[in-house]
């Protein structure tokens, strides 16, 4: 299955996710993405940075509990860091990001969805990339 698939398939055919994208693990390049949705590379550096500080609660997970989590420009509260999963919420909306050894899913879901079905979802894609290798 292409990087474009697991996007269009795992996440935003599922009716939880609205918008996502795959990246690289160093976040030097998108491998995937639904339209319309963009993620700034500052943006994908704050998630490595705080991925990498999960265990330790460092700056990185730090600076998102304090400033907020900023995804396509608009900023969301961080409910979640730590070295696999970060999460953050917006009114309704949030943000689901989880890290594998390759890669880095970034999923946007709307406020008619519930936040759990919502991070299961991406979790789920996660379990599977690990599984595979990635």
């Amino acid at each position: 299955m292409s990087w474009q698939a697991y996007v269009d398939t795992s996440l935003i055919s599922t009716g939880k996710i609205d918008g996502g994208a795959i990246f690289s693990a160093g976040g030097d390049s998108v491998w995937a993405a639904s339209k319309d949705f963009t993620v700034q590379q500052s943006e994908v550096q704050a998630l490595i940075s705080a991925f990498k500080d999960g265990l330790t609660l460092g700056k990185g997970v730090q600076d998102l509990h304090e400033k907020g989590l900023y995804i396509g420009g608009a900023k969301y509260f961080c409910i979640k860091a730590d070295e696999r999963s970060i999460y953050g919420k917006k009114g309704k909306e949030g943000i689901i990001s989880v890290k594998t050894k390759q890669a880095i899913l970034v999923a946007h879901y709307p406020d008619t969805v519930q936040p759990g079905e919502a991070a299961k979802t991406v979790e789920q894609l996660a379990d599977y990339l690990l599984g595979v290798g990635y």
